[in-house]
């Protein structure tokens, strides 16, 4: 190759630096919240890969025991969240945080001590309320530590990271798991237990603006004394944003529930499409979770990128249902695999238009509470979904049931512009020209 077509290194090295600075928060606080945000889903990773066989095996849970306890997981993050947010915006989110993060620890160390049905069921509800309160409590702080120009790319980051963690765990479980040895399963549980006390030790160091708590003096032309903004929590047409949120959110339960069930039961393809889905999946979001999140400088753009994610679903509920009329399994495949990078793009923006749309919801002094309120959309999605879709989906709908929800995602793609347009006199953290407007 001739000097003139060779690659010059500093070019190389240049460019290599430039994409590490795209993925890599600009703050030290968000940096070091993504550092706690690896080790914690690392742990997730090991826990999820195996959960099922010390559930079964260790603890000698039935099914339908498992079931219940996670539905009751579920109960204790819709019923915990807001209490939890509110309570950080009291006496500070990083502690809070912290404390979830022991919670989890000491509740995952309990496990394996678990003696029947009733002390699982307890775990369970405790596990949930630390688990789906922490979410919110993540997003309030890297609103404290990060810049509006900068909050969803870290969010984004954030959630790469955690994908990757997600991955990594899984792959040490599945290498683990091969001994088949009850002992095995309760080592992965603890090593998870561990994760979350070393994420809580990080989490200690963590570089965020002194707490002030709810104060009276605003910033805002939209805020409000902090009683009052409590109850603008409340709004129907905030509410409305949530629930629609938690709709678009359905595309966990059809990646985790329904897809699976469907490809077992409804299609030719085989039973091996079900893992490369969640593997696809994963790549997906690793690879584009930052690069698909930018843009998003106002609630109006973040609507629109909500209602891209509707799009982006419908178009994967109508692949799937035209798995009905294949015969080839290679054609099924084909179809479902379509069906999953549609989904893959409509989670990514679902989140990513999530992130800056609830930090304009949310005034600064009040923001683990709003987006505790938020949260609300997702964890109701998570606990009601499963069954519903299964039910109107796989059981009885067919690719009727797919063609309905399709409909769905599309009029809530609709109405969350719809909606986002007119509550922009209650918008938080918007540039001045388009609070404004």
């Amino acid at each position: 190759m001739s000097g003139s077509q060779a690659q010059d290194p500093r070019s190389t090295t240049s460019w290599v630096a430039h994409r590490r600075r795209q993925w890599r928060p600009e703050s030290r606080g968000g940096r070091q919240l993504m550092v706690a945000a690896l080790v914690d889903s690392t742990g997730t990773g090991l826990y999820l890969a195996t959960s099922a066989l010390f559930f079964t095996r260790t603890l000698g849970l039935s099914a339908f025991q498992v079931g219940i306890g996670l539905s009751l997981s579920g109960l204790g993050g819709l019923l915990g969240t807001v209490p939890v947010g509110r309570l950080a915006d009291r006496v500070g989110r990083k502690p809070v945080l912290v404390g979830l993060y022991v919670w989890r620890g000491l509740c995952f160390t309990a496990l394996p001590f678990v003696r029947g049905p009733a002390d699982f069921f307890v775990l369970a509800f405790a596990i949930g309320v630390a688990e789906w309160s922490g979410g919110p409590l993540v997003q309030s702080l890297v609103g404290a530590v990060d810049e509006a120009s900068g909050r969803v790319a870290t969010m984004a980051a954030i959630f790469s990271i955690r994908n990757v963690g997600f991955t990594v765990g899984a792959l040490l479980a599945a290498a683990a798991i091969t001994t088949n040895s009850t002992t095995t399963f309760t080592v992965l549980v603890l090593l998870d237990a561990a994760t979350f006390f070393l994420a809580a030790a990080l989490l200690l160091r963590l570089e965020a603006p002194p707490h002030r708590g709810p104060r009276r003096a605003v910033e805002h032309p939209a805020a409000a004394a902090p009683g009052r903004a409590a109850l603008r929590a409340w709004d129907p047409r905030l509410l409305a944003l949530t629930a629609l949120n938690g709709v678009l959110y359905l595309h966990t339960v059809l990646l985790g529930v329904v897809l699976p069930l469907w490809i077992a039961t409804r299609t030719s393809a085989p039973p091996a499409t079900i893992g490369a889905l969640v593997v696809l999946n994963t790549l997906i979001a690793v690879a584009l979770q930052v690069p698909l999140s930018r843009g998003l400088d106002t609630a109006t753009a973040a609507a629109h990128r909500q209602q891209w994610a509707a799009w982006a679903l419908a178009a994967s509920c109508l692949l799937v249902a035209l798995t009905v009329w294949t015969g080839s399994w290679w054609a099924a495949a084909a179809l479902i695999v379509a069906a999953a990078v549609a989904l893959s793009l409509g989670e990514i923006w679902q989140a990513a238009g999530a992130w800056r749309l609830s930090f304009a919801l949310a005034p600064a002094e009040q923001r683990s509470y709003y987006l505790g309120v938020y949260e609300l959309g997702i964890s109701a999605s998570s606990a009601v979904g499963p069954a519903l879709l299964t039910w109107t989906i796989v059981d009885s709908g067919g690719a009727g049931g797919w063609f309905g929800l399709a409909a769905v995602f599309v009029v809530t793609g609709l109405a969350i512009v719809l909606i986002t347009r007119r509550t922009r006199h209650l918008l938080h953290d918007e540039p001045a020209e388009q609070a404004a407007s």
